[in-house]
């Protein structure tokens, strides 16, 4: 993304905030929790299909996403080593911060958007119904990391590119992982109510 609208784009966003009590605590939800959300969402994806047929298939999905999202974190951790890039409030002196966070962390990429588009993209892979929800959820999460001035647009653009990057490499890896999934009781007890059902 070039410097200018990377930059433009930046200041439009972080623009809105410190103007609505309502519209900033949004925004820190969407920078601060809204991940947590979707961490629960990918469990309530598994649990309501315990007992049924799509059972161990979504659980082998659980599983690919949790492989994406350890991807990711790896992935995104080295590249900020690799590269370091100072969060904006750090550099521009009309910055809106919105939440704590040091000038010493990196700021490309984003942490949070690379998880949040690692788990979902997982999610979007196979299943659309629950994948769209998820994706809108890692939407909002990277608008939100702008907005709140803690990134740039294009550090969660980088961030989103890399969280679906893992997600791809992670999909085939459950064919490698099935023969262990019995280990959980969880998986056991799942597949034992769909024999019997």
């Amino acid at each position: 993304m070039p410097a200018r609208l990377d930059l433009l784009m930046f200041h439009a966003l972080n623009g809105v905030a410190g103007r609505s009590i309502p519209v900033d605590s949004l925004f820190v939800f969407g920078a601060k929790h809204a991940i947590y959300l979707m961490g629960a969402l990918l469990v309530a994806y598994v649990v309501v299909s315990w007992g049924t047929d799509r059972f161990e298939e979504r659980f082998e999905h659980f599983v690919s996403a949790a492989v994406a999202g350890a991807i990711g974190y790896v992935s995104e951790n080295l590249i900020g080593f690799i590269w370091f890039r100072p969060r904006p409030f750090a550099v521009l002196s009309d910055a809106v911060k919105l939440i704590e966070k040091s000038g010493l962390e990196k700021s490309f990429p984003s942490g949070h958007a690379t998880i949040a588009f690692s788990l979902a993209f997982s999610v979007f892979l196979r299943n659309r119904t629950w994948g769209f929800p998820l994706m809108a959820l890692a939407v909002f999460v990277g608008v939100s990391r702008v907005v709140v001035g803690v990134h740039y647009p294009s550090d969660v653009l980088g961030g989103a590119v890399l969280g679906c990057l893992a997600a791809a490499v992670a999909a085939p890896a459950k064919r490698r992982i099935e023969p262990y999934l019995d280990l959980f009781a969880f998986f056991r007890n799942g597949k034992r109510k769909e024999r019997t059902s």
